[in-house]
């Protein structure tokens, strides 16, 4: 029988962690999402303005950077990087593994407003078509160890749940066990000596001929039941009749 959902994750994690972790999976990756939307549209911004800008100070600035843009991109930076350690930090025993995604999400966003920018402005397109380039391939490099199945499975699926180890029984338990006797069990190994010559060979021999015959009676028992071949049956009747001569 299948094990559900619950008893599965009841088994590698307590409910309260189950609970913590989910809500720090939740800001972690809702925070790595604000600020790279952050990032792209300030940097698309900055961008559209030749790339450069200034603000402050006792000199004339040729290029007045836009209100927010100086505290959005090293906010948007040092935020996506916070959010990403509390995203891994509160990583559950299952489930994806969504940590590699973050740079090509980052590097692609990038290259894309490179690549825009070098498409508008002609004064410097050969600069920023070089920055697409170089940031396109940043990007996608990682991208290409997806095309494995078990690196794609591990990412988006996670590592299968651990199986919880059965704990040691405490002195004074009782293990209750059942033995089953299988067909063949109690026949002798085929390399032991045989029980009727041992028998044959150590017994001392009758007076009697009523002993003779009750030693032939078993001998010939043997025989029918396969413990003896007809090798050793001729040999083992031939010693008994020898001896009792």
């Amino acid at each position: 029988m299948k094990r559900g959902v619950w008893p599965t994750i009841r088994s590698v994690i307590t409910p309260r962690r189950l609970v913590r972790r989910s809500i720090g999976t939740f800001l972690g990756l809702g925070g790595v999402a604000c600020c790279l939307t952050l990032l792209f549209l300030s940097s698309r911004v900055l961008l559209s303005i030749g790339g450069s800008c200034g603000s402050g100070g006792s000199y004339v600035v040729a290029t007045p950077c836009p209100d927010g843009i100086g505290w959005i991109l090293p906010v948007s930076i040092l935020g996506g990087l916070a959010a990403l350690g509390v995203y891994m930090a509160s990583l559950l025993p299952v489930g994806p593994r969504l940590v590699p995604l973050a740079w090509p999400a980052l590097f692609l966003g990038l290259g894309w407003n490179f690549l825009r920018s070098a498409l508008s402005e002609p004064d410097v397109a050969a600069v920023f078509m070089i920055c697409a380039v170089l940031f396109a391939l940043l990007g996608a490099a990682p991208l290409f160890f997806l095309a494995n199945g078990n690196a794609l499975r591990a990412m988006f699926w996670g590592p299968a749940p651990p199986v919880p180890s059965r704990p040691a029984p405490l002195k004074g338990d009782v293990r209750w066990t059942t033995s089953v006797a299988l067909p063949g069990d109690d026949d002798p190994p085929r390399d032991a000596p045989r029980f009727a010559e041992l028998t044959l060979a150590d017994a001392p021999a009758g007076d009697g001929s009523g002993d003779l015959v009750g030693q032939l009676e078993r001998l010939s028992a043997l025989h029918q039941t396969g413990r003896l071949d007809d090798d050793e049956y001729a040999t083992a009747k031939a010693r008994l009749l020898n001896g009792s001569r």
